[in-house]
């Protein structure tokens, strides 16, 4: 007995990297778990070799490919909302105005006024794009136009629910800077969410029961792991 406690405590002194490597099979682990897509579970798993431990190695790697920046609600610059056929721009347009004193504008309305310098003043005006099929290319051409105007904040809106690759596609043929994550109440992973928030777009806002959160890169760590 002795001398398999001496042979065991020798191994573990032999290979000082065997907590770094239990700490990899955990983020891995989880990373399939929550189902991402394999070139970016290959690219986190990468970044978090050496680290000190499992989740400050996951949120280091994610705050690599992360930005989370809060929309500026009181700055009543208006917001246009982006997104495909019930991704929970309705919701996310509910969740901004709950927040604060905000006129909600369909897409064809809202962008009419933009074009005609006829926008309310003196409240935030949210203006829902209308949605499009995520398979029709021409649509798709058409609302990445929108994420390029500069006197207003478009903002991308995607559902934690669908599939991650498809999440992360969305958000680089729209070519959307900003992000509110949809959807978290009706899924349990968080595959489409992490691969949305890593795809070039800064994240706003997560959405959940109604509320606008905000969500930094040590919370999905945590999240994932969990």
């Amino acid at each position: 007995m002795a001398a398999l406690q001496h042979r065991h405590s020798a191994t573990l002194l032999t290979f000082p990297g065997a907590g770094a490597s239990a700490s990899s099979s955990m983020i891995a682990a989880a990373l399939r778990r929550h189902r991402l897509p394999e070139l970016l579970t290959a690219q986190l798993l990468r970044a978090t070799a050496g680290g000190p431990d499992s989740q400050t190695a996951l949120a280091r790697a994610l705050a690599s490919r992360m930005k989370a920046e809060p929309l500026a609600l009181s700055a009543q610059r208006p917001i246009l909302l982006l997104g495909e056929k019930g991704a929970g721009k309705s919701q996310a347009a509910a969740a901004i105005a709950a927040r604060c004193d905000t006129l909600l504008m369909t897409g064809q309305d809202g962008l009419a006024q933009w074009r005609a310098g006829t926008l309310p003043a003196g409240k935030l005006v949210v203006i829902e794009a209308e949605g499009f099929h995520p398979l029709n290319p021409k649509a798709r051409g058409a609302f990445a136009a929108l994420s390029d105007i500069e006197d207003i904040t478009a903002v991308g809106v995607v559902s934690a629910a669908g599939d991650a690759e498809d999440a992360a596609e969305m958000v680089r043929a729209l070519r959307l800077r900003r992000l509110i994550v949809t959807g978290l109440d009706r899924t349990r992973r968080l595959g489409a969410l992490t691969a949305a928030v890593t795809a070039g777009a800064r994240l706003s806002h997560v959405l959940r029961g109604g509320v606008l959160e905000n969500l930094v890169p040590e919370d999905l760590a945590a999240a994932l792991l969990a």
